[in-house]
């Protein structure tokens, strides 16, 4: 029975990876065994949790295949909940560069799923949706921190004293 992962955590990013390519191929990319990666992915694991550099190999392996980089996605996951839970508000600017960053991931994935040559044609396989889906709620978190940022720029209002 596997373990239970949050979505979109490093633990289930490093499980994703390993699901798709396989174990010889992770071993391969990290030199290291498939039993190890897999203890990479274990969240109750403390004592072995993936290097940077290793985390960056994987998901370059699976940009090589056309496919999303599931471990790169749950590390902005978690500094989007980071950011979301200071109480200072960010940069309106920055945060619509990230927006637009946010798109154009979401154009890419679009593109990718509608592409003639794909799994399915221009059918949106299941898998093509869930990728467009997260890509979706990725945009949204982005947005709505623009429009708290936006909203935080105000000008508190003082309540209007009525005079007797």
């Amino acid at each position: 029975m596997s373990k239970r992962r949050d979505p979109l955590s490093l633990e289930d990013g490093v499980f994703l990876v390993h699901a798709s390519l396989g174990d010889a191929l992770i071993e391969e990319i990290t030199g290291k065994s498939a039993r190890l990666v897999r203890m990479w992915s274990d969240p109750d694991d403390d004592a072995h949790r993936i290097p940077l550099v290793q985390a960056v190999r994987l998901d370059r392996a699976m940009v090589a295949r056309g496919e999303h980089p599931p471990i790169l996605t749950a590390y902005k996951a978690d500094l989007r909940r980071a950011l979301a839970s200071t109480t200072v508000p960010g940069d309106p600017m920055a945060r619509l560069a990230e927006a637009v960053a946010e798109m154009g991931e979401l154009a890419e994935e679009l593109r990718r799923a509608r592409c003639p040559r794909g799994d399915a044609g221009r059918q949106i396989t299941p898998e093509e949706a869930r990728e467009i889906l997260r890509a979706v709620a990725e945009l949204r978190v982005v947005l709505l921190a623009l429009e708290e940022d936006v909203l935080a720029s105000l000008p508190t209002l003082r309540p209007v004293e009525a005079v007797a």
